[in-house]
Protein backbone atom coordinates (compact mmCIF):
# COMPACT_ATOMS: atom_id res chain seq x y z
CA UNK A 1 0.00 0.00 0.00
CA UNK A 2 1.12 3.54 -0.81
CA UNK A 3 2.00 5.93 2.14
CA UNK A 4 -0.45 7.68 3.60
CA UNK A 5 -0.43 11.76 2.62
CA UNK A 6 -0.91 14.53 5.18
CA UNK A 7 -0.54 17.76 4.56
CA UNK A 8 -0.96 20.87 7.32
CA UNK A 9 -2.60 23.67 7.20
CA UNK A 10 -2.43 26.68 9.87
CA UNK A 11 -0.10 28.46 12.09
CA UNK A 12 3.33 27.85 12.92
CA UNK A 13 1.69 26.00 16.38
CA UNK A 14 0.95 23.46 13.45
CA UNK A 15 3.53 24.08 10.99
CA UNK A 16 7.47 24.22 13.09
CA UNK A 17 6.08 21.13 15.19
CA UNK A 18 4.84 19.00 12.44
CA UNK A 19 8.77 18.18 11.64
CA UNK A 20 9.22 17.38 15.17
CA UNK A 21 6.19 14.89 15.95
CA UNK A 22 6.33 13.96 12.14
CA UNK A 23 10.15 12.80 12.09
CA UNK A 24 11.58 10.57 9.93
CA UNK A 25 11.79 7.34 12.19
CA UNK A 26 7.80 8.33 13.09
CA UNK A 27 7.08 8.87 8.87
CA UNK A 28 8.51 5.46 8.34
CA UNK A 29 6.87 3.38 11.30
CA UNK A 30 3.64 4.71 10.18
CA UNK A 31 4.23 4.93 6.50
CA UNK A 32 3.51 8.62 6.50
CA UNK A 33 4.46 11.32 3.65
CA UNK A 34 4.24 14.47 4.91
CA UNK A 35 3.08 16.51 1.29
CA UNK A 36 3.21 19.84 2.86
CA UNK A 37 3.21 22.09 5.86
CA UNK A 38 2.02 25.75 5.06
CA UNK A 39 1.43 28.60 7.15
CA UNK A 40 -1.86 30.17 6.87
CA UNK A 41 -0.53 33.95 7.21
CA UNK A 42 1.12 34.07 4.15
CA UNK A 43 -2.29 33.72 2.51
CA UNK A 44 -3.37 36.82 4.34
CA UNK A 45 -3.63 40.31 2.62
CA UNK A 46 -3.04 41.79 6.05
CA UNK A 47 0.10 40.11 7.09
CA UNK A 48 2.69 42.57 6.53
CA UNK A 49 4.66 40.53 4.16
CA UNK A 50 1.87 39.44 1.74
CA UNK A 51 2.59 39.45 -1.60
CA UNK A 52 -0.14 38.30 -3.27
CA UNK A 53 0.38 34.71 -2.82
CA UNK A 54 -2.61 32.17 -4.45
CA UNK A 55 -3.49 28.99 -2.67
CA UNK A 56 -3.42 25.93 -5.50
CA UNK A 57 -5.89 23.58 -4.17
CA UNK A 58 -4.30 21.06 -5.91
CA UNK A 59 -2.60 20.19 -3.35
CA UNK A 60 -4.90 18.66 -1.51
CA UNK A 61 -6.07 16.32 -4.36
CA UNK A 62 -4.27 13.13 -3.23
CA UNK A 63 -4.29 13.78 0.83
CA UNK A 64 -5.71 11.11 3.33
CA UNK A 65 -5.40 13.22 6.34
CA UNK A 66 -5.84 17.00 6.46
CA UNK A 67 -4.61 19.02 9.73
CA UNK A 68 -6.08 22.50 8.97
CA UNK A 69 -6.51 25.16 11.87
CA UNK A 70 -9.72 27.06 11.55
CA UNK A 71 -8.98 30.76 10.23
CA UNK A 72 -11.14 33.68 9.76
CA UNK A 73 -9.42 34.40 6.37
CA UNK A 74 -12.23 35.36 3.37
CA UNK A 75 -9.94 34.08 0.29
CA UNK A 76 -9.74 30.98 -0.78
CA UNK A 77 -6.76 30.23 2.14
CA UNK A 78 -10.39 30.24 4.16
CA UNK A 79 -10.66 26.74 6.31
CA UNK A 80 -14.39 27.21 5.65
CA UNK A 81 -13.83 27.10 1.97
CA UNK A 82 -10.53 24.58 1.73
CA UNK A 83 -13.13 22.14 4.25
CA UNK A 84 -15.99 22.48 1.47
CA UNK A 85 -13.74 21.54 -1.23
CA UNK A 86 -12.87 18.65 0.20
CA UNK A 87 -16.34 17.83 1.94
CA UNK A 88 -16.62 14.94 -1.20
CA UNK A 89 -13.11 13.57 -1.11
CA UNK A 90 -12.03 10.60 1.47
CA UNK A 91 -9.81 12.92 3.00
CA UNK A 92 -9.84 12.74 7.09
CA UNK A 93 -9.86 16.39 8.17
CA UNK A 94 -8.36 17.27 11.68
CA UNK A 95 -9.47 21.01 12.66
CA UNK A 96 -7.24 22.29 15.13
CA UNK A 97 -7.37 25.95 16.46
CA UNK A 98 -4.90 28.85 17.20
CA UNK A 99 -4.61 29.19 20.88
CA UNK A 100 -4.51 32.73 21.82
CA UNK A 101 -3.44 33.82 25.41
CA UNK A 102 -3.28 37.60 25.55
CA UNK A 103 -2.31 37.62 29.14
CA UNK A 104 0.70 39.40 29.59
CA UNK A 105 0.53 43.97 29.70
CA UNK A 106 2.04 43.65 26.14
CA UNK A 107 0.81 40.92 23.70
CA UNK A 108 2.39 39.88 20.38
CA UNK A 109 0.02 38.61 17.64
CA UNK A 110 2.19 37.49 15.10
CA UNK A 111 1.37 40.78 13.33
CA UNK A 112 3.18 43.19 15.38
CA UNK A 113 2.39 44.24 19.36
CA UNK A 114 -1.19 44.75 20.07
CA UNK A 115 -1.93 48.22 19.83
CA UNK A 116 -5.33 47.70 22.30
CA UNK A 117 -2.29 47.29 24.91
CA UNK A 118 -0.67 50.21 24.82
CA UNK A 119 -3.79 52.12 24.46
CA UNK A 120 -5.40 51.28 27.45
CA UNK A 121 -2.24 51.15 29.45
CA UNK A 122 -3.07 51.81 32.88
CA UNK A 123 0.04 50.41 34.51
CA UNK A 124 1.51 47.27 35.83
CA UNK A 125 0.01 47.33 39.53
CA UNK A 126 -3.60 47.77 37.88
CA UNK A 127 -3.96 45.11 36.13
CA UNK A 128 -6.26 42.06 37.55
CA UNK A 129 -4.89 38.91 36.64
CA UNK A 130 -7.45 36.36 37.70
CA UNK A 131 -9.86 38.56 35.32
CA UNK A 132 -7.19 38.49 32.39
CA UNK A 133 -7.15 34.86 32.94
CA UNK A 134 -10.45 33.98 32.77
CA UNK A 135 -11.36 35.94 29.92
CA UNK A 136 -8.24 33.54 28.69
CA UNK A 137 -9.63 30.28 29.27
CA UNK A 138 -13.19 31.46 28.28
CA UNK A 139 -12.33 32.78 24.85
CA UNK A 140 -10.02 29.68 24.62
CA UNK A 141 -12.91 26.91 25.59
CA UNK A 142 -14.77 28.45 22.81
CA UNK A 143 -12.54 28.32 20.07
CA UNK A 144 -12.13 24.73 21.71
CA UNK A 145 -14.90 23.65 21.08
CA UNK A 146 -15.37 24.77 17.24
CA UNK A 147 -12.67 22.06 16.40
CA UNK A 148 -11.72 18.25 16.77
CA UNK A 149 -9.42 18.53 19.81
CA UNK A 150 -10.93 17.59 23.52
CA UNK A 151 -12.07 20.24 25.79
CA UNK A 152 -8.63 18.42 27.40
CA UNK A 153 -6.69 21.02 26.18
CA UNK A 154 -8.63 24.08 27.23
CA UNK A 155 -8.99 21.88 30.86
CA UNK A 156 -4.67 21.46 31.25
CA UNK A 157 -3.81 24.87 30.38
CA UNK A 158 -6.37 26.17 33.12
CA UNK A 159 -5.30 23.42 35.52
CA UNK A 160 -1.69 23.84 34.83
CA UNK A 161 -0.94 27.40 34.35
CA UNK A 162 0.06 28.04 37.49
CA UNK A 163 1.90 24.89 37.92
CA UNK A 164 3.99 24.83 34.69
CA UNK A 165 5.33 27.57 31.93
CA UNK A 166 3.03 26.98 29.02
CA UNK A 167 3.59 29.99 26.89
CA UNK A 168 6.66 31.72 26.21
CA UNK A 169 4.09 34.66 24.64
CA UNK A 170 0.00 34.65 23.87
CA UNK A 171 0.55 32.84 20.53
CA UNK A 172 3.46 30.36 21.20
CA UNK A 173 3.04 27.28 23.74
CA UNK A 174 5.82 25.78 25.39
CA UNK A 175 6.80 22.29 24.66
CA UNK A 176 4.53 20.82 27.71
CA UNK A 177 1.46 21.93 26.07
CA UNK A 178 2.32 21.22 22.04
CA UNK A 179 2.80 17.85 23.72
CA UNK A 180 -0.79 17.95 24.93
CA UNK A 181 -1.81 19.21 21.38
CA UNK A 182 -0.22 16.69 19.10
CA UNK A 183 -0.80 14.09 21.43
CA UNK A 184 -4.63 14.66 20.58
CA UNK A 185 -3.60 15.03 16.47
CA UNK A 186 -1.89 12.00 16.50
CA UNK A 187 -4.67 10.43 18.22
CA UNK A 188 -7.12 10.84 15.34
CA UNK A 189 -4.46 9.32 13.44
CA UNK A 190 -4.64 6.43 15.13
CA UNK A 191 -1.02 7.12 16.49
CA UNK A 192 -0.47 7.24 19.99
CA UNK A 193 2.28 9.52 21.26
CA UNK A 194 3.59 7.82 24.14
CA UNK A 195 4.81 5.11 21.77
CA UNK A 196 7.11 7.17 20.12
CA UNK A 197 10.37 8.34 21.88
CA UNK A 198 10.24 12.38 21.40
CA UNK A 199 13.28 14.16 23.08
CA UNK A 200 12.79 18.12 23.12
CA UNK A 201 16.70 19.55 23.11
CA UNK A 202 14.62 23.16 22.91
CA UNK A 203 11.42 25.24 22.96
CA UNK A 204 10.09 24.23 18.94
CA UNK A 205 8.99 27.29 19.35
CA UNK A 206 10.48 30.51 20.41
CA UNK A 207 11.17 33.67 18.92
CA UNK A 208 9.33 36.81 21.30
CA UNK A 209 9.69 36.42 25.17
CA UNK A 210 6.81 37.70 27.61
CA UNK A 211 8.22 37.78 30.96
CA UNK A 212 6.05 37.09 34.15
CA UNK A 213 5.34 40.12 36.22
CA UNK A 214 5.49 40.47 39.55
CA UNK A 215 1.84 40.84 40.22
CA UNK A 216 0.52 37.96 37.83
CA UNK A 217 3.39 35.76 39.96
CA UNK A 218 0.86 36.93 43.24
CA UNK A 219 -2.25 37.14 41.64
CA UNK A 220 -2.07 33.83 39.74
CA UNK A 221 -0.21 31.91 42.32
CA UNK A 222 2.25 30.64 39.90
CA UNK A 223 4.60 27.94 41.61
CA UNK A 224 6.96 26.82 38.82
CA UNK A 225 10.31 28.31 38.81
CA UNK A 226 13.04 29.57 36.91
CA UNK A 227 10.83 31.77 34.46
CA UNK A 228 11.49 35.27 34.05
CA UNK A 229 9.94 37.74 36.15
CA UNK A 230 10.46 41.71 35.36
CA UNK A 231 8.15 44.21 35.41
CA UNK A 232 11.26 47.08 33.94
CA UNK A 233 11.22 44.95 30.57
CA UNK A 234 6.54 46.47 29.71
CA UNK A 235 7.48 49.61 31.51
CA UNK A 236 10.51 50.31 29.01
CA UNK A 237 8.72 48.82 26.33
CA UNK A 238 5.57 51.29 26.90
CA UNK A 239 7.43 54.49 27.47
CA UNK A 240 9.49 54.17 24.14
CA UNK A 241 6.70 52.44 21.77
CA UNK A 242 3.41 54.29 23.58
CA UNK A 243 3.90 57.55 21.21
CA UNK A 244 4.41 55.66 18.29
CA UNK A 245 1.36 53.02 18.72
CA UNK A 246 -1.32 55.55 19.91
CA UNK A 247 -0.52 57.81 17.27
CA UNK A 248 -1.01 54.86 14.37
CA UNK A 249 -3.96 55.49 11.87
CA UNK A 250 -4.33 51.67 11.15
CA UNK A 251 -4.21 48.65 13.66
CA UNK A 252 -2.30 46.17 14.38
CA UNK A 253 -3.73 42.83 15.14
Amino acid sequence: MPAKNVGFFGSCQLEVPSSFFFNDIVMQKYDINVKFKLPFFIYDTSYPDYRGQKLDYSIFDDLDFLVIEINKLDNDASSEKIINYLKNKNVKIIRTFLIKFPIYPINWSGYGENKIDYINWKGLDNIDYNEKFENCIESMRKNNIECDLSQEITDFVEQNFNKHLLFTHSLHPTNILLYQIWKQILNHMSINIEENNYIFKKQLLLCWYNPLTTKMIKDLDIRFKNMAITDKFYIERYNKNKDMFCNMNTDIF
